[in-house]
């Protein structure tokens, strides 16, 4: 048996760059001391620790690694996927939670890897978003969050952070700095995950610990005034290397196009491997997040036409700000028994607040420009523990080959609402949109809700892929979760119980033809239960009934030039019940909208066309709509959803002579029309069309950057909750980075 080799180093990876970037508030004496130094960019190979057969950070490839195409060996570790040369998606484990080809898998995962965050100089999850195919962005809860989007047409809160749940409570959005890659798994995802949608999830791989010393320090600014400063740091902390450690840190204050609008973020996020021996290894790993920034509705709808006011018009009340923390400890065991049986053991502990006042429009008088505002002042609370046992196990029966997955969760959350309101009608707290006067007296709260809730999950699953001949691979999964909540609404009074058995099965086949083209098809079925106040407060006593839903797909996927390059197209049908959706009636609550469907087909590029080139490309249409309920019309296209939409991002860097280093590219993202509000009132969101670029200079240890996001300062709109609550895109935005690595 391979001993595991602590210092067995593999590099490939041109672009890991990180960002940084300073301002004010909680950020601004460290990001001013991190102006000295810069983070370097992603032209140095990122060394990663590979654990032979057990990989806790395998050393990702753009294009095909491990088992071979046309073979019957099954292949497949448990582990994260490491640093990824350029743009290249060869791997994923968000479909199958083992480090598998994407070729041998009947599911198409998405991903941005490091580059991608890197050439977007990106500092949050959403940013990436705008550039990965079929993911739209839905209501970002004032700036507070994007657990609300989109994927192939069906709304999700579905975030994870190496596979374990991000959006329990009300976290801030994650930061940039300590992500190795994002993936996008479309289709299905509860046959591993559990209670989700079957549009899709996102799962985010952190960073994790090097063989290789170094120091690396990043400074930010853009034309909003941000100014972010960044640590990326790791190596071995013994002389025999089996202890190893990764270290990031970001610090940040920013302002906005918005009027009045400002925040500050800090992260710090440890990681620290221990090689206990040639076959155990124990990480532990914590992500501390403090955010704090001004609560922020967007602009309103006049007659349910947009345009009337600037895209800077702030209408809540200036100084009005919330505070958002959020710690998180990971902790794994990676075990290997012998050459083809291994098991990981892994904790997940996670506990936040959010504080915070802001003012909100809720009607506007006959007038079209004076409009009632209610006083709203929140304090959340949550405590989240997760444990996970993995084993993984490969085998041949009769010729066929086998990769094993048998798992057990367990979840346990609590949290905490305190939301205080005042009455709009008795003090509308009103103002006027065209000529605003902030600074008014604050109204009393009078309208007060506070609920306790506590939700446990248990959960069983397995899954085999099956290597049935040198063309023919499947893969059929199922998990059984064991839901219970207990919701306390203490003012007003009310209380709702509820427990729930489902069971999540998917199924999958893979046919290759020839090594580089696979042909798939897979269907798959979801569970998630409507949890919560707005679950609860519409039925009192009497939980409604879960969401469930179905996911088909067909599709093709093909490596070019060697694996660096992956093309993939998929058709695909998705119906849901018992779905929630904003109660056009009644602010703050929710309705069930009965069954909604969405079908499409999708297609991307992802890779290397060149060592110059590289590009990450995508459309999708998506057609979805209601096809029953009681209150909106069938028929009806589901809110912030368009037909089409699409985006390329492509960058060219100069491989050799006096201009080696250079690099030159841009983006294009594209949106079609769809509906501003649940309600069927006809209010629209315009389509959109706008054009980012970018350029970087890399000299030995030092990567000079600038980004130009919405070259043309197009105005658009991201998405919207109904006409008062409409979130504007960013105009024209400049920013300017360097990076160096030590």
């Amino acid at each position: 048996m391979p001993a595991l080799d602590p210092t067995r180093v593999r590099r490939p990876r041109p672009s890991a760059l990180r960002r940084s970037r300073p301002r004010r508030g909680t950020g601004l004496a460290v990001a001013a001391l991190l102006s000295a130094g810069a983070a370097t960019p992603g032209a140095h190979a990122q060394e990663s620790v590979t654990l032979e057969e057990l990989s806790v950070e395998q050393v990702g490839t753009g294009g095909p690694s491990g088992t071979r195409a046309g073979t019957t060996t099954a292949s497949g570790t448990i582990g994260l996927i490491g640093p990824t040369p350029g743009y290249g998606a060869g791997r994923a484990v968000s479909s199958t939670k083992t480090d598998t080809p994407q070729r041998d898998v009947p599911q198409i995962v998405t991903v941005a890897p490091r580059a991608v965050i890197t050439d977007l100089a990106a500092t949050r999850v959403d940013r990436v978003f705008t550039y990965l195919p079929g993911v739209a962005q839905q209501n970002n809860f004032g700036g507070l969050s994007l657990f609300s989007y989109a994927i192939r047409g069906v709304t999700t809160s579905e975030i994870y952070q190496n596979g374990f749940p991000l959006n329990r409570g009300t976290p801030p959005p994650p930061d940039a700095q300590n992500i190795e890659r994002i993936e996008v798994l479309k289709g299905p995802g509860a046959g591993l995950f559990g209670r989700s949608d079957p549009g899709g999830l996102v799962n985010i791989i952190t960073k994790q610990p090097t063989a290789q010393r170094f120091v690396e320090f990043g400074n930010q600014v853009d034309s909003f005034g941000l100014t972010r400063g960044t640590i990326d740091a790791g190596g071995p902390l013994t002389e025999d290397g089996t202890v190893l450690y990764r270290f990031n840190f970001a610090a940040q204050g920013a302002g906005s196009f918005r009027d009045f609008v400002d925040s500050d973020r800090l992260l710090v996020a440890p990681v620290v491997s221990w090689q206990v021996t040639p076959d155990t290894r124990i990480t532990v790993e914590a992500d501390i997040q403090r955010n704090r920034t001004v609560f922020d509705r967007g602009v309103i709808a006049l007659n349910r036409q947009l345009g009337f006011l600037p895209v800077s018009r702030f209408l809540g009340e200036p100084g009005q700000s919330t505070v958002q923390t959020q710690n998180i400890l990971h902790a794994r065991i990676d075990h290997r028994f012998n050459a083809d049986w291994q098991m990981r053991l892994a904790t997940h502990f996670a506990t936040g607040t959010l504080d915070g006042e802001s003012a909100e429009i809720r009607a506007i008088a006959s007038d079209n420009r004076t409009v009632a505002r209610d006083r709203n002042v929140r304090d959340y609370r949550w405590d989240v523990a997760v444990g996970q046992a993995d084993l993984t196990g490969r085998f041949d029966t009769g010729g066929i080959g086998h990769t094993l997955l048998l798992g057990f969760e367990r979840e346990s959350t609590d949290s905490r609402t305190l939301y205080l309101r005042s009455n709009f009608r008795t003090n509308p707290y009103a103002l006027d949109i065209l000529a605003p006067v902030y600074g008014q007296a604050l109204p009393p709260l009078t309208l007060p809700r506070n609920n306790l809730e506590r939700v446990t999950n248990t959960a069983l699953y397995a899954q085999d892929q099956i290597a049935l001949s040198p063309q023919w691979k499947a893969l059929v999964a199922t998990r059984l979760d064991i839901f219970e909540e207990s919701f306390r609404e203490r003012v007003p009074r009310s209380q709702a119980d509820q427990s729930r058995v489902a069971a999540s099965p998917r199924a999958g086949l893979v046919y290759q033809p020839v090594p580089e083209l696979s042909l798939y098809t897979n269907v798959g079925t979801s569970f998630r239960p409507n949890i919560g106040p707005d679950a609860a407060a519409a039925s009192p006593g009497k939980p409604l009934k879960p969401e469930t839903g179905q996911g088909y797909e067909v599709g093709a996927k093909a490596e070019l030039f060697g694996g660096d390059l992956l093309l993939t197209a998929a058709a695909f049908r998705i119906d849901r019940q018992n779905v929630l959706t904003p109660d056009p009636t009644n602010s703050g609550f929710s309705l069930a909208a009965g069954a909604v469907r969405s079908q499409g087909f999708e297609g991307t590029a992802q890779g290397q066309l060149s060592p110059e080139l590289r590009l990450l490309a995508g459309y999708v249409y998506a057609d979805a709509v209601v096809t029953r309920d009681n209150v909106l019309p069938v028929g009806a296209p589901l809110i912030n959803v368009p037909r089409h939409s699409g985006s390329l991002l492509a960058v060219y860097e100069v491989q050799a002579g006096d201009w080696k280093g250079l690099g030159l590219g841009g983006g294009v993202r594209g949106v079609g029309a769809r509906p501003g509000d649940a309600a069927g009132t006809g209010f629209v969101l315009p389509a959109y069309v706008a054009a980012d670029a970018l350029a970087y200079y890399r000299i030995e240890n030092l990567r000079l950057g600038l980004n130009i996001e919405n070259i043309f300062n197009t105005v658009y709109y991201e998405s919207s909750l109904n006409v008062f609550r409409v979130y504007p895109g960013s105009p024209r935005r400049i920013t300017g980075s360097f990076t160096v690595r030590f």
